[in-house]
């Protein structure tokens, strides 16, 4: 990815192109594009409280967001939250639910690959404490396919216990892991059980108010 310019040390990162401008617009003052390589767009600006940071749009699917992050580390930066959606698997959710993930099953091909074939992938310590409390913490179980498109799995078959599933978190945080950069991630329910689906107004809303939360969260960087 060429960049317009380069990664800040601190970068949010979302699938939707559109999710990134708004959360640019809304967390940083004035933000400047810095990347419009493959339709991915992302932002560079400096948030009110003096926080230089890139938002980034990685696509679908750990295939599209490994060589994004790729190019995001090889210019700089050290720290990332993903901020994403998921489906529940947990009866017991609620579309609209935040989730704050605290490990990744890695069912999918690029995170298998990246972790050199682990069946779970991690956050970085501190920034899951530094999180704690902004949602129910849980393991997501990452696909290449979304559920509607994979045959249905036997009973017993799932010893991961997931919570919520998704298509690029298990493969975010092995790279984080495999270049030793500190990542997290927080997932919001975009769909229950049952299959009902949350507003995309409310969506948009929840994604604008998790990003606040994330920056009063986020620790000093080391120096």
């Amino acid at each position: 990815m060429t960049p317009i310019e380069v990664a800040a040390r601190d970068a949010i990162l979302v699938g939707d192109p559109r999710r990134a401008f708004a959360l640019a617009q809304e967390l940083t003052v004035q933000p400047r594009m810095s990347h419009q390589a493959r339709g991915l767009w992302g932002y560079r600006g400096i948030t009110k409280d003096g926080l230089d940071l890139t938002v980034q749009s990685t696509g679908a699917g750990g295939p599209s967001a490994v060589p994004v992050i790729g190019d995001l580390i090889g210019q700089g930066m050290k720290r990332f939250v993903r901020l994403g959606t998921c489906l529940a698997l947990d009866p017991a959710l609620e579309a609209g639910d935040l989730i704050l993930i605290e490990r990744a099953a890695a069912r999918d091909g690029a995170s298998r690959k990246l972790s050199g074939g682990r069946d779970f992938v991690l956050p970085d310590p501190k920034l899951l404490t530094a999180f704690d409390g902004l949602g129910r913490r849980g393991c997501v179980s990452s696909h290449d396919l979304v559920a509607r498109y994979e045959p249905p799995e036997e009973p017993g078959t799932q010893p991961d216990r997931a919570i919520v599933r998704d298509l690029q978190t298990a493969a975010i945080l092995a790279m984080s892991m495999r270049f030793r950069v500190a990542a997290a991630a927080l997932l919001i329910v975009v769909e229950d059980g049952s299959g009902k689906r949350l507003g995309e107004e409310l969506l948009w809303d929840l994604f604008r108010a998790t990003g606040r939360a994330v920056l009063e969260r986020l620790p000093k960087a080391d120096t």
